[in-house]
């Protein structure tokens, strides 16, 4: 059975989408990107801090369905710039120092203006 995640923490959904699905013993979670949830804007041009804000995203998304970075499986990425690749495994180091997730990271050719990452996640359901 399907059920659908939601969190007042993260942003909401900008468009026709849940912020997260649970189904089959896993948590999906949409691509979110760097929005602070409590101004609704986006954050400014770093990749890092941009990075940053999108864990936070996943990390409130999760957590509504009591799990966490150690129960995330796979992880994409995708990137507006791929010479931002570097600062991106540093924030990745920071948030998963041992046993990281299987991920992928792809380019893409646009994104909203002043966004520079997306990330979305597929989690164990505890």
């Amino acid at each position: 059975m399907k059920k659908i995640v939601y969190s007042d923490e993260a942003p909401k959904p900008l468009g026709v989408y849940s912020q997260g699905t649970v189904g089959g013993g896993l948590i999906f979670v949409s691509g979110q990107l760097p929005v602070d949830s409590k101004t609704s804007k986006f954050i400014e041009q770093d990749i890092k801090k941009q990075i940053r804000q999108v864990f936070k995203n996943i990390e409130r998304i999760l957590a509504a369905e009591g799990a966490g970075f150690k129960d995330i499986l796979k992880i994409s990425t995708f990137l507006l710039n791929i010479n931002d690749f570097k600062e991106m495994n540093e924030v990745f180091q920071e948030f998963f120092p041992i046993e990281p997730p299987a991920r992928t990271t792809s380019t893409v050719k646009e994104f909203p203006p002043g966004v520079l990452v997306e990330i979305d996640a597929i989690a164990l359901k505890p």
